[in-house]
């Protein structure tokens, strides 16, 4: 029986005449389709080529650097943007603090220029009192030249690319001498009277505890429960520490109004009125001004209430967190002779004075 040899097909046109077999891809074709597959290869070799020369001629140009130079170009206009930005709020930031210890300086200044004019004709004055008015002069001179109240550093701001400039103040009064300060307080214990306040006066639904050192709240905000104290305060510093036996409400307030005045049911709006819900809500004759607004009072806190009536401001320490604000008070606003105001604005709120 004869045998019968079975041939390979083209790829191409699936004919059974295949002749060859290219090593490359492995496939089978006609005569005349091998010879267009060598083509085809030849094609692609010289598409190779050219890419090549393509290549070597782009690696000249740099061309992979664009994008990120790009990256760069923009980091550093952003940041001068920042920097301008940042140095712009610098110096509105200085102008504000410079002309707010121009401001004090004006005050002390007044204050010294009166006690001169006082004691000159009166003939009253002895060789401590110029000690006192030379010191008082000679740092008023170097508050003129060189306050120390400002500080230029840099943000400390990790998300930051470069630490940008700050203008900040040291929280320093320049009404005091500096015979006259403490780190902690900023007031002098010397020159500071422990008050033997009790409270007095009440508006609203308050009790008070049978010595006058406590007062209890029973109403709740709408009732305006207001308390002020028996003390007038018209010159030297005092000092009233009150106790937060217990706080309901998310407002306490203290603060002082014009003795003469009498409580109302929101007295914290009255023109004589200065003072703090809590530490970061100020109140300035009777209008409230709020900026980043933080709850810091708590139920068990002390604070302390400083009047210091010779320099015409009020203080308030909360001593769990060492943290204290403080108020320069307008006299045409809020007169002498002071009194102390708070406000327990929740049932079951309690403060008490503590000696």
């Amino acid at each position: 029986m004869a045998s019968t040899t079975i041939k390979q097909r083209c790829e191409k046109c699936d004919k059974g005449a295949a002749i060859a077999t290219c090593n490359g891809c492995q496939r089978s074709f006609c005569i005349k389709h091998f010879g267009e597959h060598r083509r085809e290869i030849s094609q692609q070799m010289d598409n190779i080529g050219q890419e090549h020369d393509l290549l070597r001629r782009d690696m000249n140009y740099e061309r992979s650097a664009y994008p990120f130079l790009a990256r760069i170009d923009q980091w550093e206009q952003e940041t001068i943007r920042m920097v301008q930005a940042s140095a712009q709020k610098a110096r509105i930031d200085l102008q504000q603090l410079l002309d707010q210890t121009k401001n004090e300086l004006k005050i002390a200044m007044n204050r010294v220029t009166e006690e001169l004019r006082t004691c000159q004709e009166s003939d009253n004055y002895t060789e401590l009192d110029i000690k006192k008015w030379t010191e008082q002069l000679r740092e008023l001179r170097q508050m003129i030249e060189n306050p120390s109240n400002i500080n230029i550093g840099c943000e400390n701001d990790a998300t930051s690319v470069i630490p940008l400039i700050k203008v900040s103040s040291l929280q320093r009064s320049m009404l005091y001498s500096n015979q006259e300060r403490r780190n902690d307080t900023r007031i002098s214990e010397q020159y500071a009277v422990l008050s033997s306040e009790k409270f007095a006066e009440i508006y609203g639904n308050i009790t008070l505890s049978a010595d006058g050192l406590t007062g209890y709240c029973s109403g709740n905000h709408l009732d305006g429960s207001y308390i002020s104290g028996i003390g007038r305060y018209s010159s030297r510093i005092h000092r009233i520490r009150f106790r937060i036996e217990n706080k309901v409400s998310n407002f306490l307030f203290f603060g002082i109004i014009t003795a003469s005045q009498n409580l109302t049911s929101e007295i914290s709006k009255v023109k004589s009125a200065y003072g703090w819900w809590d530490l970061s809500y100020s109140v300035f004759s009777g209008h409230g001004e709020c900026e980043n607004y933080r709850k810091y009072i708590n139920s068990g806190d002390e604070i302390t209430l400083t009047l210091d009536c010779d320099n015409r401001l009020i203080q308030l320490q909360h001593h769990r967190t060492n943290t204290s604000v403080e108020i320069p008070i307008d006299l045409e606003h809020c007169p002498f002779p002071w009194k102390i105001v708070a406000r327990l604005d929740s049932e079951h709120d309690c403060v008490k004075i503590v000696h």
